[in-house]
C-alpha cells in the first residue's frame, strides 16, 4: 500500500480505475451473518427471483465498503478526517460473482483553511459492458500536508 494522500494530492487527481473485482457468493453469506443484513432480496435467491431479480443481490452498502477499500485494499489510504456528504444512485443490481470495475474521479476541491480541505469525488460502478451499476458522490474533508501547512502559516504571518 502505498503512503497516505492528503487533500493536494487528491484536489486534482486524475481519474483511478480499479477492478476487475468479484464479491464472491461466500463472502456476501459471511458478511450478511456478520452485520445482520437479511433481507431476503440479498439472502435468497427464490426471493430475489420473484422480484424480477436473476438471483439475490449484493446490499448497496457493501457496494460503497467494497469501493472504499474495505473489502479490496486498493489505491493508497486518504487522511479524511470527516464526512460531509454521501449519497449512493443504484442503476441496476450487482449479483455477487459478477466481475466490475470502479473509478474515482474528483469533482471539486477547495481549501477551508491551512489544516484541511474539502474534496468531492464521484464513484461509477461498471461492468466489462461499461453497463453502469452504480453512481456513488462523496464529500469529505480531508488533511493538508504538514509541509504545505507550515509554507502558508508562515506565508500568512509575513
Amino acid at each position: 500500500m502505498g503512503s497516505v494522500k492528503y487533500w493536494e494530492d487528491l484536489a486534482h487527481a486524475p481519474v483511478h480505475r480499479f477492478g476487475p473485482v468479484v464479491f464472491g457468493s461466500a463472502l456476501l453469506d459471511q458478511l450478511l451473518d456478520l452485520m445482520g443484513e437479511k433481507h431476503p432480496v440479498h439472502d435468497s435467491d427464490d426471493f430475489a427471483r420473484g422480484t424480477d431479480r436473476r438471483r439475490r443481490i449484493v446490499p448497496g452498502g457493501f457496494i460503497h465498503s467494497i469501493t472504499s477499500g474495505w473489502v479490496v485494499q486498493h489505491g493508497s489510504p486518504a487522511a479524511i478526517v470527516g464526512l460531509r456528504r454521501l449519497s449512493w444512485d443504484f442503476v441496476r443490481p450487482l449479483y455477487p460473482d459478477t466481475p466490475f470495475w470502479f473509478t474515482t474521479a474528483t469533482d471539486r476541491a477547495e481549501e477551508i483553511d491551512d489544516r484541511i480541505g474539502l474534496v468531492e469525488t464521484t464513484r461509477r460502478v461498471f461492468d466489462e459492458n461499461d453497463r453502469t451499476y452504480a453512481i456513488g458522490r462523496m464529500s469529505v474533508v480531508v488533511q493538508r500536508h504538514a509541509a504545505q501547512r507550515t509554507t502558508t502559516a508562515v506565508e500568512r504571518v509575513q
